[in-house]
């Protein structure tokens, strides 16, 4: 004899809405057109381009995701979003937002640890009963890229000891 055991399946019934703002660091202007890829670990599972400056994703809940903002000429960047220790008593619909901010690339600019390093994490907070971003490990990512900015800066200021001028008239 078999015995099948019914039990009910519970659909997920929390909506979290990540909403994205992007804009550019030299014009502090929405940047129009630039593409948001949503990822599970590496498998993409959506895309979208924006078209005003913005963009919503619908997230479900137990995930880990890699959000990454790319557009042509500038340097890409990504964050990580833990949608997992949701308690089953918070908010049943959430919004996560961010502004992102992209810069252009630059010859000689070494930000090639934004390739491995997220600008930006974040996941449950009990005590906010929400998700929330991490502010010190922002700030510490921020705080490389401005280190990487003034060393390029330095690297491409000309030397006035080194440069040969000629303040003496030969008669």
């Amino acid at each position: 004899m078999i015995l099948f055991l019914c039990l009910p399946v519970f659909g997920q019934d929390r909506k979290i809405t990540f909403d994205a703002k992007l804009t550019a660091v030299e014009a502090s202007k929405k940047i129009p057109v630039a593409t948001v890829s949503l990822f599970i670990g590496k498998k993409k599972i959506d895309s979208t381009v924006t078209q005003n400056g913005r963009c919503l994703f619908d997230l479900k809940e137990n995930v880990v995701y890699k959000i990454v903002f790319s557009k042509t000429g500038y340097v890409s960047k990504f964050l990580l979003l833990e949608t997992t220790n949701i308690p089953k008593k918070a908010k049943k619909k959430m919004t996560v937002k961010v502004e992102m901010t992209l810069f252009t690339e630059k010859p000689g600019l070494d930000v090639d640890f934004l390739k491995t390093k997220p600008i930006g994490v974040a996941q449950y907070e009990d005590i906010h009963k929400k998700i929330k971003w991490d502010p010190e490990y922002t700030r510490s990512i921020e705080e490389m890229i401005i280190h990487a900015t003034l060393e390029y800066h330095d690297k491409s200021k000309v030397d006035p000891l080194k440069v040969k001028t000629d303040t003496t008239k030969s008669n």
